[in-house]
């Protein structure tokens, strides 16, 4: 098999920079809300900034008073819509079947089967790449291996740094240049605790990982340690097919959101239940029950946090009782200021098998209710009809309902 990973260019920032009529490279902006102040992350920096030094996901106070740049709020719609129309250049060239969205800005694209319709691997990802510069004015990479490992690491270690933005990691390659790199953080699927964790066991680079043994790592790892094994030897038998009909055994749907000031313990279970109420549509309209909740509370500075988890004695997606359970377990919280809260539920049974509580009436009440509110939604918008919370001050729920992802959508 043969691989492209392709990958737009600080894909925000270079939204911003396409629809101002500028060049990436040579403009210094930073995808930021203005209004929440320098301590705001920055979802992307152009490439011009990178050069200079400026690194993605920083807070605006982190770049260097020194550089001069300018802000660009987050418009999350628009750059679907962008992601939208790169896709439709990738069907140009194959099957959908053959196409893995990673991520908004990166995706794997199967093309064995369709190499003989051009001169050479190196044509067709130039065509791709071309396309999408020529008619969206963004700049994308692309790595290419005969697995979905090679071309990662293809596109992350050495396509985003080439003057043509593109490179093919052969095996040869492979055992040559990337099996030395200590910074095993660097490569793909290896965070900075798994690298910890094997710098303890003396593997130092992907070398040493391939002469340890499968047994040493699986027992540190468990399948981990198989998958790190296989990948060592440049070895990935993943297709994109196979990803597609993956089914996650364990699922968990959840919200989190950094409040704009802090809240004390009492203004801060507004957003909370109102986040709630969000997450019990998301189960009636995916039909699903859930029995495990968890909530996180991260006090002011992040000095310390709180976080529960606590079980049902039954499956429910039902906003009423679920507040009322999540209400006795926030009694707990501390009454210190409060900056960040999240929540999630997990464990879940098809709703459409059948089971219900003993109040089978109240719970078809429910259902009428949440399709009324859902069908209202889906016509007028979700900031026509919201909870009543809303009018307290320190509601977030007409500003969320203007976001996709925690961030401004237009």
């Amino acid at each position: 098999m043969m691989y492209f990973c392709i990958d737009m260019k600080s894909f925000y920032a270079s939204v911003e920079c396409a629809v101002r009529g500028l060049d990436p490279l040579t403009t210094p902006l930073v995808v930021a809300d203005p209004e929440r102040g320098n301590g705001t992350i920055c979802l992307a920096v152009s490439p011009y900034l990178k050069k200079m030094g400026v690194r993605n996901r920083c807070r605006i106070f982190e770049i260097p008073q020194n550089i001069k740049y300018f802000k660009a709020k987050p418009r999350m719609r628009l750059y679907m819509e962008y992601a939208a129309k790169i896709h439709e250049i990738f069907l140009r060239y194959v099957s959908s079947e053959d196409i893995h969205t990673y991520s908004i800005d990166e995706a794997f694209l199967n093309i064995e089967p369709y190499l003989h319709l051009h001169n050479s691997i190196k044509d067709l990802a130039f065509k791709i790449l071309g396309d999408i510069k020529l008619e969206l004015k963004i700049v994308a990479s692309c790595g290419v291996g005969d697995n979905l490992f090679l071309a990662k690491l293809a596109l992350d270690l050495k396509a985003k740094n080439q003057t043509d933005n593109y490179f093919y990691l052969t095996k040869e390659i492979f055992f040559k240049d990337v099996w030395y790199i200590t910074d095993l953080d660097h490569i793909w699927q290896i965070g900075r605790g798994i690298k910890k964790r094997l710098n303890k066991l003396g593997i130092y680079n992907l070398k040493d990982v391939a002469y340890s043994g499968k047994e040493v790592l699986q027992k540190e790892f468990g399948v981990i340690g198989l998958d790190l094994y296989e990948h060592a030897w440049g070895i990935d038998d993943t297709k994109i097919a196979d990803i597609k009909a993956y089914l996650p055994l364990a699922k968990s749907i959840s919200r989190r959101q950094v409040l704009f000031r802090d809240y004390s313990k009492e203004e801060a279970l507004t957003p909370l239940l109102e986040m709630l109420y969000l997450l019990c549509l998301d189960l009636f309209q995916k039909k699903l029950m859930a029995r495990n909740i968890a909530f996180y509370i991260d006090y002011s500075k992040h000095t310390h946090s709180y976080h529960k988890t606590f079980t049902l004695g039954y499956f429910t997606d039902d906003y009423f009782t679920l507040k009322s359970e999540l209400k006795k377990y926030y009694a707990q919280v501390k009454d210190e200021p409060i900056r960040v809260i999240g929540l999630s539920f997990s464990n879940f049974i098809d709703k459409n098998l059948g089971y219900n509580t003993l109040f089978y009436e109240a719970n078809q009440h429910y259902d009428k209710l949440c399709k009324t509110i859902i069908d209202i939604w889906q016509k007028y918008g979700k900031n026509k009809l919201v909870m009543a919370t809303a009018i307290l001050k320190e509601s977030t729920i007409y500003e969320r309902n203007k976001q996709i992802g925690g961030h401004n959508s237009d």
